[in-house]
């Protein structure tokens, strides 16, 4: 059952359906609002990690049907965090889910209890703390490296992800929570990249994804505080108080320098010893965990044979070892007798760092203005190789030298077309803004989305935080030997900075081989 289109929905029983006793909770949403939002965070210093989608929402608890405590509910002992929560709007015929993620915490108030309020997160939120210990991966690109992430702690949504521009020469994790490796791998991809979830979809762009998708070509939108007003036709008026301006000054970043480990596999040498004594009953496992300080490859099944297993006596009948790639595996030794085992060690391939070089892009115009502004460096390119890495550098110098403004704003949706602007709005959207009041008169890229819901669905309002598109390359850059592009007429390009017309692609005429020019 919807309200006005409007559906949350909780499965206590975890069957799935939605459709056990209260589990459609739409008819107990209580008037006051509920949130939705996704997307990235761009209020403060730069970065590009996202936050995980949240819905927050209150319910009617006359009765406490939904009091923990209340055993006498058709949901006792079912209400616990982790429940699967989905929240869907429908309009015109499609229907939209704004969420759909998992309960994360809740609370039941009031004297008597009468309100049941929570707070649930995307597929990412709940997911995004748990622990990775992954194979090596030699050669790989971000998306590919995501993907592993994503098999590693379970991932059952559904998957757009890029293949990434960033080649990795050696990736691993080990020890790291979900969400601090993507963030690393969206960092490593470089600007504008971004990972979210977006309605139970696990989302990857990477940093080419804006010059080429075409929703964030093209304008989407636009979104007008005109003088007078109803001066453009076709636009979605900005509800009145809701412009925030940010002129971007935290934000600036004209110089960006990197150290890239260059690594390379070493000669076969133990990576890990154990020199305790160890004693094994008869026909049972002993299970050891290696642990090394650095990456390994090809590793060796120890055995006895080879001297890797040392008895004081006993019998050993069987070794496995979990994988033979990574920084940790799980060691194996069943004994077919008793036995004291007095060392054991593990030997692969170390890759080692064998040198390290620094790559670094700076805007002097910018840094004559501003002084020295650096790129994080919690947000350096982890796992980038040294080239990728200098187009990194040279791509942020390039967009953030100079104010990039943020602005957020709210529309509301006072008919049905401005709900279907509403519910089709996405991250990496191109939309115009136009503030007379403000000068504002240009292109924003999305970056994130807040819903807010009133009596579910008797207001429906959107929260838009965008920045400023990216500088982009002049049309007629300056060539020698081509007509119009010479002196006095041919500007000169900027550095980091792609043209989506001339970028070389294998499936668009006209910017094959020798047509196209490499990305950033």
């Amino acid at each position: 059952m919807t309200v006005r289109g409007h559906q949350l929905a909780i499965d206590w029983s975890q069957q799935g359906t939605f459709a056990n006793a209260l589990e459609d909770a739409s008819s107990y949403a209580l008037a006051g609002d509920i949130e939705v939002s996704w997307g990235r965070d761009v209020s403060g210093e730069n970065t590009l990690k996202s936050t995980a989608g949240q819905l927050l929402f209150s319910l009617n608890n006359e009765g406490q049907l939904f009091s923990p405590e209340n055993s006498s509910s058709p949901i006792a002992g079912k209400i616990l965090p982790n429940r699967p929560v989905r929240y869907q709007v429908t309009n015109g015929g499609v229907t939209y889910t704004l969420l759909s993620g998992q309960l994360d915490d809740f609370d039941v108030s009031g004297d008597p209890v009468g309100v049941f309020s929570g707070t649930a997160l995307d597929g990412w939120g709940q997911p995004g703390s748990a622990t990775l210990s992954t194979p090596l991966y030699r050669g790989i690109r971000t998306g590919d490296a995501i993907g592993y992430v994503l098999d590693e702690i379970g991932w059952t949504g559904g998957r757009d992800i890029d293949p990434g521009a960033t080649y990795m020469p050696w990736w691993w994790e080990e020890g790291t929570d979900a969400d601090t490796a993507i963030t690393k791998l969206v960092h490593s991809e470089g600007p504008p990249a971004i990972a979210y979830v977006e309605g139970g979809t696990f989302v990857f762009k990477d940093r080419h994804h804006r010059i080429f998708d075409a929703r964030s070509t093209t304008s989407q939108g636009t979104y007008t505080h005109t003088i007078p007003a109803g001066a453009v036709a076709g636009d979605f008026k900005i509800e009145a108080g809701s412009f925030v301006y940010d002129h971007g000054a935290k934000r600036i970043a004209n110089s960006a320098t990197f150290s890239v480990d260059l690594r390379a596999p070493q000669k076969i040498a133990e990576v890990w010893t154990q020199d305790d004594l160890l004693t094994v009953a008869a026909g049972d496992t002993l299970r050891l965990i290696v642990q090394t300080t650095g990456p390994f490859l090809g590793a060796v099944v120890p055995s006895v044979e080879s001297g890797d297993i040392q008895l004081q006596s006993g019998a050993v009948s069987s070794v496995t070892l979990s994988r033979t790639s990574g920084q940790s595996a799980i060691l194996s030794i069943t004994c077919s007798g008793a036995s004291v085992i007095t060392r054991v060690a593990v030997r692969a391939s170390p890759v080692s760092v064998v040198r390290t070089v620094q790559v670094s892009a700076q805007d002097t115009g910018s840094i004559g203005h501003f002084g020295i502004q650096q790129w994080p460096d919690d947000a350096a390119p982890t796992w980038a190789n040294q080239y990728d890495a200098q187009a990194i550098a040279t791509k942020i110098v390039a967009v953030y030298a100079n104010y990039r403004p943020t602005i957020t704003f709210s529309v509301v949706g006072l008919d049905a077309t401005y709900l279907a602007e509403i519910l089709a709005s996405r991250i990496s959207d191109r939309i115009t803004v136009r503030n007379d009041a403000r000068g504002i008169n240009a292109d924003f890229m999305i970056e994130r989305l807040k819903h807010r819901i009133t009596s579910l669905g008797v207001v429906h309002r959107l929260e838009i935080t965008c920045q400023a598109a990216e500088p982009t390359q002049p049309a007629n850059l300056f060539t020698f030997g081509v007509a119009g592009k010479g002196f006095n007429q041919g500007l000169f390009g900027v550095e980091g900075i792609d043209n989506a017309s001339n970028v070389f692609r294998f499936d668009v005429a006209g910017q094959g081989f020798d047509q196209g020019s490499f990305a950033n």
